[in-house]
């Protein structure tokens, strides 16, 4: 129940308001000449609690919003980062071709960590503006298919 008052939140403030500036005069006993008067101060005040309203709803939702966007980015970075210490422990075994190849995934990852300081909500909502945003928004509703694109997975043994 509570979800769903909250869902319709703007609505329900908005009938409340409506409520109030047709109903609050009468009930103050403002007189007859005075009624539009009272009416028109109602609403302006009612406006300005409306917007106050709604101005601290969407500033929490910003904040929300860049806290979880600035958790994802730490949990990236520690997951990129375990998989560096991996790279690494593979890199001192390694022969000489596997660290030539290794080092081509060390630029990738440290391509990935600077991309990822650079994540942040105005640069995911320009994104999801552009047609390559829409797109790739596109086919992440659908069924994964066969010729998607790899994900990066090093595994490091259990006894290292």
């Amino acid at each position: 129940m509570r979800r769903w008052f909250l869902s319709y939140l703007e609505i329900w403030l908005s009938a409340a308001g409506v409520a109030v500036i047709l109903f609050l005069p009468s009930v103050v006993g403002v007189s007859r000449e005075n009624y539009w008067y009272g009416t028109a101060l109602v609403a302006i005040t009612v406006g300005v609690v409306h917007g106050l309203i709604f101005w601290s709803v969407h500033r929490r939702q910003r904040y929300v919003r860049d806290h979880t966007v600035a958790q994802v980015r730490a949990m990236l970075r520690d997951d990129i980062h375990k998989q560096v210490a991996a790279l690494l422990t593979m890199d001192s075994q390694a022969t000489d071709r596997q660290r030539m190849q290794l080092d081509g995934v060390f630029d990738s990852m440290i391509l990935l960590d600077h991309m990822l300081e650079s994540l942040s909500t105005e640069r995911l909502r320009v994104w999801t503006g552009s047609e390559e945003g829409r797109v790739e928004m596109e086919k992440g509703t659908r069924p994964s298919t066969p010729n998607r694109s790899p994900d990066l997975h090093v595994h490091r043994d259990a006894r290292n």
